[in-house]
């Protein structure tokens, strides 16, 4: 298994904590099933989704009538506490990043913790920050359901 390419990233990193009314399986399983990602994720986009190590994903994101390509691989997939892979999309510059996703169970409930580490330049930090900060949000409704 190949793992992180240290060379490539860049020098910023973000963190976001997110309390979910889930449990872990469940909020686990909404990250790693195409069908969801693709609702909440890939916001109706495309979703191509294989999580176990060295695994592949693409999401396509639709977002203002274009499609927004994201992909990378998966390093590590630990059900239903721990999620790691590549993320790489125009607004990393190209460059491979890496996203953590780290759940707990508290109770019924589930805190997930996402970090993303190597991107490039602080824009890029505060665009990922709003993004992520989005989808989070909207993985709540999602778990709604």
């Amino acid at each position: 298994m190949k793992g992180r390419n240290e060379n490539a990233m860049g020098p910023f990193r973000i963190s976001l904590p997110r309390t979910y009314d889930a449990s872990p399986e469940r909020v686990f399983r909404a990250w790693t099933d195409a069908n969801s990602a693709k609702v909440w994720l890939a916001m109706g986009g495309d979703a191509s989704i294989d999580p176990r190590p060295d695994g592949l994903f693409y999401l396509g994101m639709a977002w203002q009538g274009k499609i927004n390509p994201h992909y990378g691989r998966y390093l590590r997939v630990e059900a239903p506490r721990l999620l790691e892979f590549t993320w790489v999309s125009e607004t990393t510059r190209g460059k491979e990043t890496v996203v953590t996703i780290e759940l707990t169970a508290r109770g019924k409930q589930t805190e997930l913790r996402l970090t993303q580490e190597g991107l490039p330049d602080e824009e890029s930090a505060t665009k990922h920050t709003g993004g992520w900060t989005h989808f989070l949000d909207t993985l709540i409704e999602r778990l709604a359901i």
